[in-house]
């Protein structure tokens, strides 16, 4: 890969992990979700992880809703459901049946930016369109994981259902 390329695709990743902090900040969890009041919030990487240390180093030492943010790299299967926030890469893309069915009736946000992440049973799908990173969020499957997404959020997405 040119060495223009790899930048360019570092850049974009550090955009996405922003998005995935600002999930955590406009997305609200069941209670349950959590084993007490000062439990992490769970971002979770499943599959070849795009971010590299970009992840680690915008979420490290910060909080979204009173709670400190860790990121832990998972393989599909391995603690799924322990996440809050999943992101799911497109080496993934063969096993998404596997990973929804590995999540559901967790309240788990699924986020990727692989292409028809949505129609493959994706909450939130990144999108990039003229070189800005814009997202598609499906509210039917965010309700059905009994997450609640702020209008805010909404206002800057299209909205699926």
């Amino acid at each position: 890969m040119p060495a223009n390329q790899f930048a360019q695709s570092a850049g974009e990743y550090e955009i996405k992990a922003a998005f995935l902090y600002n999930f955590a900040k406009f997305v609200d969890w069941p209670a349950e979700s959590f084993t007490d009041a000062g439990a992490p919030l769970v971002v979770g990487i499943v599959g070849n992880d795009p971010f590299g240390s970009a992840i680690d180093r915008l979420l490290s030492g910060k909080s979204a809703n009173g709670r400190p943010l860790v990121v832990k790299r998972l393989s599909v299967g391995a603690g799924l459901k322990s996440c809050h926030i999943l992101f799911i890469a497109s080496s993934e893309s063969g096993r998404m049946a596997q990973i929804n069915g590995a999540v559901r009736g967790a309240s788990v946000l699924t986020v990727g930016d692989m292409e028809s992440f949505i129609q493959f049973g994706g909450v939130i799908q990144l999108t990039r369109e003229a070189n800005k990173v814009g997202m598609v969020i499906n509210t039917d499957l965010a309700e059905r994981s009994r997450l609640r997404i702020s209008s805010k959020l909404l206002s800057l997405a299209k909205v699926v259902r």
